[in-house]
């Protein structure tokens, strides 16, 4: 066999194997991600336990059904309620946002915290799934914090289009003060990129720059050990609950 012959061989066989076994590859980011947004539940869910009474609900046969698409029907799956000094929170995944700017303003973080006693609303609309699934949502004025899981390098325009959901959900943060909002006492993290990768020079002045100049976090180097976000050298900014 040429090597002509045998590079056609190959590339046949990849293009066979692509054929085949493509609908597998394309899940397979998809399961990371998911994966990797858990993680960051439980690095959050170890965060409040530290100092709260954390318990977990809506369980199904026992077991905690984890929603990591913003599709699901919240009330179907689990979430964890977080009691703290009389004051109760739930941390809850995929919850859809709706911006107190614009009631058309609409975004699904990761992971959202709101104050128990706020519901998840929903509605029909004509616009949405034809008007054949609900929309589900919750006010951004309920809500206390939000986080954002990438499982991922971190690059600039990942970053600043982060700040475009804090301030479609806080249109204070774009104030000189943040509204008075951060506390280094306070119990929740601001609003919090937790990423996956790790960054060097301009990045980092970057990350550094950002958590600076706005009320934010930027997690990095989730992938390398970095699950812990009550630790000494975190230096994370909280938020307070008004």
């Amino acid at each position: 066999m040429t090597e002509d012959e045998w590079l056609k061989t190959v590339e046949a066989k990849v293009q066979q194997f692509a054929r085949t076994h493509g609908v597998t590859y394309a899940k397979t980011e998809r399961v990371v991600a998911a994966a990797f947004e858990i993680g960051c539940f439980h690095s959050l869910v170890e965060y409040y336990a530290q100092t709260c009474v954390v318990e977990p609900e809506n369980l199904k046969d026992g077991k905690f059904k984890y929603l990591t698409t913003p599709n699901g029907n919240p009330a179907n799956f689990s979430y964890v309620v977080i009691k703290h000094k009389g004051r109760t929170y739930q941390l809850r995944q995929q919850v859809r946002v709706r911006s107190s700017i614009h009631s058309d303003i609409a975004f699904t973080p990761d992971m959202v915290v709101f104050r128990t006693g706020k519901k998840v609303k929903n509605h029909r609309d004509d616009d949405y799934a034809k008007g054949k699934r609900s929309f589900f949502f919750v006010e951004a004025a309920d809500l206390v914090s939000f986080h954002e899981c990438k499982s991922m390098n971190p690059f600039p325009e990942l970053m600043v289009s982060f700040l475009g959901m804090v301030f479609a959900a806080f249109p204070w943060a774009k104030e000189e003060d943040f509204g008075g909002r951060i506390d280094k006492d306070s119990l929740h993290l601001a609003p919090s990129l937790f990423v996956g990768g790790s960054a060097r020079g301009l990045h980092l002045r970057m990350v550094k720059a950002l958590k600076d100049s706005f009320p934010v976090n930027i997690v990095l180097g989730m992938h390398y050990g970095t699950w812990e976000l009550d630790r000494d050298d975190a230096d994370l900014n909280r938020i307070t609950d008004p």
